[in-house]
C-alpha cells in the first residue's frame, strides 16, 4: 500500500484534515476552488472526479444535506472515505463511477476540478483531458445540465490551455455563466514535457490553432486558472 501523507485545509467552516497517497493530495487548484465555493445549507451536492474528497468534505462541513463524490480511481476513493471518517462527516458518500453517471437528478450544486491538460496522447489519468483538454469538462457540463434543478449551480475550475472558447460555448448553452475568480498559473516547458514527451510542442500547436491560451511575463510562461459558476436555466 502506498504510504499516506497528511495536510490540513483551513476553511471558513472549519479545518479539514486530508490524508492520502502524496500524488493524490489536493493542490493549489483545490485551494483556489475552495476560496470561491459557496454552499447553501440543506442542499444536494455532487463532486465528479473527487480525488481524496476535499471539496466534497467542505460541502458537507458547510451544511449540505447530502454530498456525493465520484471517482474512477479506487485509491482515491479509499482515501476519500477514510477522510470522511477522520473528519466525522456522515452526510457525504464516495462511490465509484465516471463523473456524474452514478448520480441521480435533483442536484442543487455540482463542483468540479477535473483533469484537463491537452496532450498528443493519453497518459496519466490525473492530468489528461484529451487532445484539446476538454473531454471531461464538456461531459461534466452536459451531465450537470441533466441533473441540476432549475437555478442549480455548476462551479467549474478551468485552465485557459483547455480550449476556453469551446468550454465557454458549451457552458453557456444551458447555463447563465459568470467568472468568480482567476489567477496566473506559471509553468515551464520542462514541467509539461515531464508529464508526457512532446506535450509542450502540442500545446504550442493548440495555441496556433486558437484552441489554447497562454502568454509570458517577467516570471515566464503562464496560463489563466479560472473559476466559473453556471446557473442552470
Amino acid at each position: 500500500m502506498t504510504p499516506y501523507a497528511m495536510c490540513r485545509h483551513v476553511t471558513p467552516c472549519g479545518t479539514i484534515e486530508e490524508q492520502g497517497p502524496p500524488a493524490l493530495l489536493a493542490d493549489h487548484a483545490t485551494e483556489f476552488t475552495l476560496r470561491h465555493l459557496s454552499v447553501e445549507p440543506g442542499s444536494q451536492v455532487a463532486e465528479p472526479g473527487c480525488g481524496t474528497g476535499v471539496l466534497s468534505l467542505y460541502a458537507a462541513l458547510a451544511g449540505a444535506a447530502r454530498v456525493t463524490g465520484t471517482d474512477v480511481d479506487p485509491a482515491a476513493l479509499e482515501a476519500a472515505r477514510l477522510n470522511a471518517q477522520r473528519n466525522r462527516l456522515a452526510n457525504v458518500r464516495f462511490i465509484q463511477g465516471s463523473l456524474l453517471e452514478p448520480v441521480p437528478s435533483g442536484l442543487e450544486l455540482v463542483v468540479a476540478l477535473l483533469p484537463h491538460k491537452p496532450a498528443p496522447r493519453a497518459f496519466n489519468h490525473r492530468y489528461y483531458g484529451g487532445l484539446d483538454g476538454t473531454d471531461l469538462l464538456l461531459a461534466t457540463i452536459r451531465q450537470s445540465a441533466e441533473r441540476l434543478i432549475a437555478g442549480g449551480r455548476l462551479v467549474l475550475y478551468v485552465n485557459s490551455i483547455a480550449n476556453p472558447a469551446r468550454v465557454r460555448a458549451a457552458f453557456e448553452r444551458g447555463f447563465e455563466v459568470r467568472l468568480l475568480g482567476e489567477k496566473r498559473r506559471h509553468f515551464t516547458q520542462t514541467e509539461f514535457d515531464g508529464l508526457t514527451p512532446g506535450m509542450f510542442a502540442h500545446l504550442v500547436r493548440q495555441r496556433d490553432l486558437g484552441q489554447a491560451e497562454f502568454e509570458s511575463d517577467e516570471e515566464g510562461l503562464y496560463f489563466m486558472a479560472r473559476i466559473y459558476e453556471g446557473r442552470r436555466r
